[in-house]
This record gives structure tokens, C-alpha cells and sequence, in this order.
């Protein structure tokens, strides 16, 4: 008996597509078991109010790259909440990027969003602007591009990219000890397949009998002296190619989908420190003190602005660093900037993107017509000679406070100018400084992380023994508890309501103000918070804050009276006579025909006719 081809056909059908349904059937099996994860970016928070629903980061979206929790860093975005339903008047802005783009050490108000979010009060008080950041240490482009499809998913207006420096030592990087696939092919195959649960399972297997010894068990070390695999990537190397292959193939990838979705973008140039950072591969080489001396006495500079024939590798960055100081210390500064530059490019433990990325960021901007901010020339112009140091950089690339605002500048200025928002209102910049929304202990905290950062590897030589004690910064000693209380990771709510009234009672009210708006910006459902932010900024007579805070209170708890009265007289001060009528009149409407409050409104609203005729 003879098959027709048909069924011929049928058969081979059949006999290639088996396997894929077996699998499929086992697929299914392991999801209806609730066998394995999914770690979306957003996920569900439910506000007091049940009618009104938010997402959040996921706290836990970095273990989506690892078989366990155990091997996966400890980093997260910050904790921010935003409405699940986008309102129709809201301008949505959603950050990507890296530990600087997340605020380290200080934390989410020195963040792009939170300096941003505290601009906007005064560049845009009439608009709903929200900013949902994403960023988090120790990610890259992979994470960057992994990202995309779920932030297009909540219709951003805008997306701003401040990235660049992980590239090669950060989580999935091409010299990171820590999610490494062995090249980009085989890294996106496991971003593709890292939500099937078979996946997982053979993932969970793999790990558990060849890998368990491999993968770094992460300690209380630094993360920065943990994920250093490759620390010999000379500028010249495979390696060193396939991480700038890997970051231009994928922002490229990035910013494609962006464009085919109508998503603007926003591109940062890449900052770091020049001459307050020793190359890492050559720290213990390099003595800051004798180059000094030497200089200042002979007033010579070295022989040669060269490469030394008989020079290796590990040398090459110590000798461009050493030749940096002498001209520097001379004021030869254009001479010094490209050695130190130089210095940075040849840093073999590269914790440092090098100046190439830089051109790659401008480029692919141009390519895909996007927006490009130029944040290195913007630090470069506030710092003596060009040269980024100390000044603005706490170590190797997160910037100080003032170099968080200058950041956030660089930024702001850009959505300003192509009026994103339209337009804008007049803020000076000395006033945008006054509003730096960090708190004291935010400071403190942050020159606690930096001194425990560096006191360990790459900072120091590799088996240098370092002093295990991390001295606190000087503070009161009211400041000190609340640090210690944070270093501990207390409770963040309680913490910040004591300072409120501690700052309170100090009459140090600037303070006590910015801690009430950081509660209040952190606590959705927190009226009080806000009616408090309000009333301290009302002490301080910046009736345009407290006009943001009280209003904000009202949209929690719309018929306090007590809330409306305090909104009518920042409107009054602001000689905004119309709002601070509309405000009166629905107060008025609220209170009992012979209440003593009800007579202290209609003598508001006679004050304030009274303006309204003379206008």
C-alpha cells in the first residue's frame, strides 16, 4: 500500500513538530505547578484608596537574570509609585540607566528623578509630570534594551538614558564574574528564553551541578570587588571590542524600538573622574606626593609625552596619570586633560567607560534622531582647567551633590529648551541649588557609602589588608543616631519623622521642609505629610512650594477645610487673586451658616475682591 503524498507530508509534519509539542505540554505542566518565576519591571501597589490602583518597580526584577536569588546582586530600582491607568493630563517621563542614574550613594533625591521631580515643581507647577526611574546599579545595555518593551508598555512621553559605564564589568558585561553568557549571541538567547519555565528548570539543573562552584558567592563586600573577572582588558584586546560591539549593537537595538513606538529619547555623554581617580590597574604605582614635590621644585616636566618603547601594558595607564599630575600641577591643562583621559583609557580594570563611548553615544543620536545632552562638557566647563576631579566626583564616576544638580541640569535645560512641556517658567539657577531636595542625613549617608566603597578592592591593591572600621562623618549628635538607625536599615518612615521633629524644634525649618516633601512624595495617600511640607514652606514665605503641597493634601482629602484655607493663602500671595477666590467659595460652601470660620472666610473673600478690582 503506497501513501499519497499528502499524507506523506502529514507524517513529516507531525514527526518535526512532536518534539515542540512535548515540550510545550511540559511547558505547561510546570506553570500550572507554579514551578519557577517571572519578575515583570512593574508590578501591582494598591494605595488605602481602592479606586485608585499604582505600579511600582519591581524590587526583586534583577533575579529574572539568575537560576537562584542567591547569586543574584542586591539592587533594585527605587521604590517609586506611579497610577496603573496613565490620567489623560499627565506627561509620563521614565529614566534608564545605571548607579548614577540611580543616585548612588545618596539615594533617590539625588537621582535624575528626584532632582528633576523638585525642578519641575517650579518649572511646571501646573502640570501632573510623573517620573518613574528604572535605574539601578550594576545593570548595562542588556538590561537597558530587556527593559524596553514594558516601558513602552505604560506610554512614557519621554525616556531619558544616562548609561554606559557597566559595559564591562557590570551584571551580564564581557569581563563580569557575575551573569555572564559567553558572548552577546548567547546572553540574548537567555534574556529570550529567561521567562519559559522549562528554561528555568534546565537553568536551576545546570547551576546546581556544574556551575555551583563557579558562581560568585556574593558577600558584604563591595560589589565593585566582586564582579571584576576580566581585570587585564587592554585597549587593544577582544575583549575590549566586544564591549563596544555589545554597547552599540544593543542602544542601537534600544533605541529602534523606541523610534517605531513614537518614544522620544534623551542620550547623556558619559562623566567621570580624571584626576582624582588612579587608573584602578595601577593603584599602589602611582605616588601623588613625590610628583608634587618634584614639580614644584625643578619646575620640569617629564621627558616625553610618549610611549615608552619597553613600556608593559599594566604601565601604560600609570604613565599617562603620572604625566597628567606634572602638567597639571605646571597649569599646562589642555596637555594634562588628554593624559588623564589617556590615563582612563588604559585603565586595564574598567569600572570606567572609555572616551569611545562617548563618540558612540553622540553618534547613535544622529542615527536615530534622538535628543543628546552633553553632560562631560557640562562638568568640564564647571571645573578648573576642563579637567573633572574631586570637585564633582565622589570617586572613579558618582558625581557630589553638586554634581548631581549639574546632572540634572544638563537634563532639564534640554527638556526645557525643546519645550517637551511648553513652556517653562523663569527659575534661576541659584534658586534651583537653594532647592537641592537632599536632606542632611542624605549627605551623611552618602559620605558613608563612599568611605566603606573605597576601602576595599578595586580601591585598594588586591590583598591589601584594609582597616575593617568605617569612621561616621561628623554630625549632631541627633543626626548621628538617625544615621546609624539608617546604615542599619531601619524603618525609613520612622527615621524621617523624628528628624521632622528634631529639625522642627532647632526652628532649622529649610530642613524640617524638605524632609515633610520627601514624605509627602513618598507616601501617596499621606495628606497630613503634604499639609505639613505645605505649612513649612509658608514659614519660609516660598508660597510657590507650599501652594504645591497644599494642593497636593487637597487631592487626598478634597473637603478639608483647614487644607483649602492654607491653598487659598498661598494663592493670595502669589497674587493669583482668582485661584484664592475659587478656593474660598468652595470653603465657604462647606461650613455652617453662623460658624466663627464660616465669618473668617467672608472676610478673606472681601480681602480678595478687593485685589481682584484694583488688578
Amino acid at each position: 500500500m503506497t501513501h499519497t503524498p499528502v499524507k506523506k507530508i502529514s507524517f513529516i509534519l507531525i514527526t518535526l513538530l512532536l518534539p515542540f509539542g512535548i515540550l510545550l505540554i511540559i511547558e505547561g505542566l510546570l506553570v500550572v505547578s507554579n514551578f519557577g518565576n517571572a519578575y515583570p519591571l512593574f508590578i501591582d501597589k494598591v494605595s488605602k484608596n481602592a479606586s485608585v490602583k499604582y505600579l511600582q518597580p519591581n524590587p526583586d526584577v534583577i533575579q529574572r537574570y539568575f537560576s537562584e536569588p542567591r547569586f543574584a546582586p542586591n539592587v533594585s530600582p527605587d521604590t517609586v509609585y506611579f497610577s496603573k491607568q496613565k490620567p489623560n493630563d499627565s506627561f509620563r517621563i521614565v529614566i534608564q540607566g545605571g548607579s548614577t542614574a540611580a543616585g548612588f550613594p545618596y539615594g533617590r533625591w539625588a537621582s535624575l528623578q528626584g532632582m528633576l521631580e523638585q525642578r519641575f515643581k517650579r518649572l511646571y507647577p501646573q502640570k501632573n509630570i510623573e517620573i518613574i526611574n528604572t535605574a539601578m546599579a550594576a545593570v548595562n545595555s542588556y538590561t537597558l534594551l530587556d527593559f524596553v518593551d514594558e516601558i513602552i508598555a505604560q506610554q512614557p512621553d519621554l525616556v531619558l538614558i544616562y548609561a554606559g559605564h557597566n559595559e564591562y564589568l557590570g551584571l551580564m558585561g564581557v569581563g563580569s564574574a557575575i551573569g555572564g553568557k559567553g558572548g552577546r549571541l548567547a546572553t540574548m538567547l537567555h534574556i529570550a528564553f529567561k521567562d519559559w519555565r522549562l528554561y528555568q528548570l534546565m537553568q536551576l539543573g545546570y547551576s546546581k551541578v556544574i556551575l555551583a562552584e563557579e558562581q560568585p558567592q556574593l558577600t558584604n563586600k563591595s560589589l565593585m570587588s566582586q564582579v571584576a573577572k576580566e581585570k587585564n582588558i587592554t585597549i587593544d584586546s577582544e575583549l575590549f571590542e566586544l564591549g563596544i560591539e555589545q554597547f552599540t549593537e544593543n542602544m542601537s537595538s534600544l533605541l529602534a524600538k523606541y523610534q517605531a513606538a513614537g518614544v522620544p529619547v534623551v542620550l547623556g555623554s558619559l562623566v567621570s573622574n580624571e584626576s582624582g581617580q588612579v587608573p584602578f590597574s595601577s593603584v599602589g604605582k602611582v605616588n601623588w606626593q613625590n610628583i608634587y614635590s618634584e614639580v614644584s621644585k625643578a619646575k620640569l616636566s617629564p621627558p616625553l609625552f610618549a610611549l615608552n618603547q619597553d613600556l608593559r601594558n599594566e604601565d601604560i595607564a600609570a604613565h599617562y596619570f603620572e604625566y597628567g599630575l606634572y602638567m597639571q600641577a605646571q597649569g599646562r591643562f589642555s596637555e594634562a586633560k588628554l593624559a588623564f583621559v589617556l590615563a582612563k583609557d588604559h585603565d586595564l580594570l574598567r569600572f570606567r567607560a572609555p572616551s569611545q563611548f562617548n563618540q558612540i553615544i553622540a553618534n547613535l543620536a544622529k542615527q536615530f534622531s534622538t535628543g543628546f545632552v552633553d553632560v562631560q562638557g557640562l562638568f568640564a566647563e564647571h571645573s578648573q582647567g576642563g579637567i573633572i576631579s574631586n570637585k564633582l566626583m565622589l570617586e572613579h564616576l558618582h558625581p557630589t551633590i553638586e554634581g548631581y544638580f549639574l546632572l540634572a541640569e544638563a537634563y532639564s535645560d534640554y527638556i526645557v529648551d525643546q519645550q517637551f512641556l511648553g513652556s517653562a517658567l523663569d527659575y534661576p539657577i541659584e534658586q534651583a541649588r537653594k532647592d537641592i531636595p537632599l536632606t542632611r542625613l542624605d549627605a551623611l549617608y552618602g559620605e558613608f557609602s563612599v568611605r566603606k566603597l573605597m576601602n576595599d578592592y578595586p580601591f585598594t591593591e588586591a590583598n591589601t589588608q584594609v582597616n575593617k572600621t568605617i569612621n561616621l562623618p561628623k554630625s549632631r549628635a541627633f543626626e548621628q543616631k538617625a544615621l546609624i538607625k539608617r546604615i542599619k536599615s531601619k524603618d525609613w518612615l520612622a527615621v524621617q519623622k523624628g528628624l521632622l521633629v528634631a529639625y522642627q524644634e532647632r526652628k532649622e525649618i529649610l530642613e524640617a521642609a524638605k524632609i515633610a516633601a520627601a514624605l509627602s512624595t513618598a507616601m501617596l495617600d499621606n495628606h497630613q505629610a503634604s499639609y505639613i511640607a505645605g505649612q513649612l514652606y509658608q514659614e519660609l514665605k516660598d508660597w510657590q512650594l507650599a501652594a504645591y503641597y497644599h494642593k497636593k493634601a487637597l487631592e487626598v482629602s478634597s473637603d478639608n477645610t483647614k487644607y483649602q484655607l492654607a491653598l487659598a493663602k498661598d494663592y493670595f500671595f502669589l497674587k493669583q487673586y482668582s485661584k484664592s477666590l475659587v478656593v474660598l467659595n468652595k470653603a465657604n460652601a462647606m461650613l455652617a451658616d453662623a460658624s466663627p470660620q464660616r465669618q473668617m472666610v467672608a472676610k478673606y473673600i472681601s480681602l480678595v475682591n478687593e485685589q481682584l478690582v484694583a488688578q
